[in-house]
């Protein structure tokens, strides 16, 4: 299984160098989560795991245009790009989104890289979740064993 943390950072204002650090963050952390759960076998249903991190800081009111999406999960689907005309396929593929905003946006942003790692952990610990949300269809994942070692990863790797 792959997993994946696709970062969508939205503040005008930030520098190149938080940008910078915020995108090592979140790489470094879905490069360790890969060779860690890359070694376990949770099953066939999901082949593609995807985390959305939005990570926002919104003026009041305006909070509403990054909403977070549902989880979904896609059996198979054959996609192609309007503007290439590329095709590519869509097989086992589980993600859902998750939002860094308000004072912990600030904290994420400004901390130490191993401080604002410990944040995203404890934000895709939480988003876990998520899981209970498969449909029936999707017999061969072992959701519980999979939530156990992500835990068990984070402890190891003392992010929580």
């Amino acid at each position: 299984m792959k997993f994946v943390i696709s970062l969508r950072l939205f503040e005008i204002t930030l520098s190149g160098t938080i940008r910078t650090n915020t995108e090592k963050v979140v790489s470094e952390l879905t490069n360790r989560i890969n060779t860690y759960i890359g070694k376990q076998d949770y099953g066939d249903s999901i082949l593609e795991y995807e985390i959305i991190l939005y990570v926002v800081n919104m003026p009041k009111d305006y909070e509403h245009l990054y909403r977070g999406f549902k989880p979904k999960y896609v059996e198979h689907k054959l996609l192609t790009n309007k503007h290439t005309g590329e095709k590519f396929e869509m097989r086992k593929y589980f993600n859902y989104s998750v939002k860094i905003e308000g004072a912990l946006y600030h904290k994420f942003i400004s901390f130490t890289n191993d401080a604002s790692t410990r944040i995203l952990a404890l934000e895709i610990l939480k988003s876990l979740n998520n899981l209970d949300t498969l449909l029936k269809k999707v017999k061969d994942f072992d959701k519980e064993r999979f939530k156990s070692d992500m835990e068990q990863f984070f402890r190891t790797q003392n992010l929580l």
